[in-house]
């Protein structure tokens, strides 16, 4: 598995964070079309920083890795 840097894991960290129910939805402030145009731009993101990485990075592992962190 390609190390990736911590630069880099922490704006997956970010965009895990804006892909939260409750960050996604604006706590249901929003429509739900708005909810699924926001989430297709964050996973578009994702996928750039994929391309960066060199490989794909899973939502667990930038979970694992936040655990890990402030362990």
């Amino acid at each position: 598995m390609i190390a990736i840097t911590e630069e880099l894991m922490n704006k997956f960290d970010g965009l895990a964070c804006r892909l939260s129910p409750e960050n996604l939805c604006c706590d249901c402030e929003i429509s739900r079309a708005e909810v699924n145009q926001r989430h297709t731009q964050i996973k578009r993101e994702w996928k750039v920083l994929e391309k960066k990485a060199g490989r794909k990075v899973s939502e667990n592992e930038v979970l694992n890795w936040q655990i890990k962190k402030y362990r």
